[in-house]
């Protein structure tokens, strides 16, 4: 009665739409048969994902041995090693956030000041944490127009900067690229995080007594270094998919 599909990894990804159709009761038989019908055929192991609301799922795939891969806020992905040994994947091990170096042509760059503040500077870049299946490059443009209403697009990556142990204790990747204004008057979107965004000189930047040093070399690296550039490659990628590759 469960649905199923096979795996790169010599596995069986259980649809989650045919455990909603059936009971409690079928899904306890109907496990219990695939599990052992995977035993048979040399399955290596099963992929179940199961709602906050199908605790009992849960609770039962559990007795039978399926162990926690990932959770979110509403859904948990199990999995249960039908071959001893045999390679799963692993969970999410990162967070990423993204970090923008703006400068306009009157050689002014783009700050944020948060209304809690969580840095020893009294401003910062603009950025934040990507939204779940998002691009480096949709990121970066959505915080840099939420945060101060700028329109921009992406010239080039800075930095990536990896902090561990961070949330969670999972790593942190921050990555920072420069982008080119493509506006210039500021109208803060995100008025619950944000509590000012200006344009300042890069002068007045750089002698700035609260300005942190890190967010200093962050700027310097972009004025003095080709850096990196986002770019489509269809010979590895599918298309429309993006990587990185060296600036040229």
């Amino acid at each position: 009665m469960l649905s199923f599909r096979k795996n790169l990894y010599n596995g069986l990804t259980i649809d989650t739409e045919s455990i909603s159709k059936i009971s409690l009761s079928d899904f306890k038989i109907s496990l219990k048969n695939l599990l052992q019908e995977a035993k048979d055929k040399n399955i290596s192991l099963l992929w179940l994902d199961l709602t906050t609301s199908q605790y009992e799922h849960i609770a039962f795939a559990l007795s039978l041995g399926f162990e926690f891969h990932n959770c979110e806020s509403t859904r948990t992905t199990l999995t249960y090693r039908v071959q001893k040994g045999a390679y799963i994947p692993v969970a999410p091990t990162h967070t990423i956030g993204v970090g923008a170096v703006v400068i306009n042509k009157k050689n002014e760059i783009l700050l944020v000041r948060d209304k809690i503040h969580t840095t020893n500077s009294i401003y910062k870049l603009p950025g934040g944490m990507l939204e779940e299946g998002q691009s480096l490059e949709d990121g970066i443009l959505r915080e840099v127009w939420e945060e101060t209403g700028i329109i921009a697009k992406l010239i080039k990556m800075v930095s990536v900067l990896n902090s561990h142990p961070y949330r969670f204790n999972k790593s942190n990747m921050y990555i920072v690229f420069q982008l080119e204004p493509l506006s210039s008057e500021i109208n803060i979107i995100d008025t619950h995080e944000i509590e000012k965004a200006l344009w300042m000189s890069l002068e007045e930047f750089y002698a700035h007594e609260e300005m942190s040093d890190f967010q200093k070399d962050l700027v310097s690296s972009t004025l003095n270094h080709q850096g990196l550039k986002l770019s489509l490659n269809n010979i590895y990628f599918p298309p429309k998919k993006k990587h990185i590759e060296v600036y040229k």
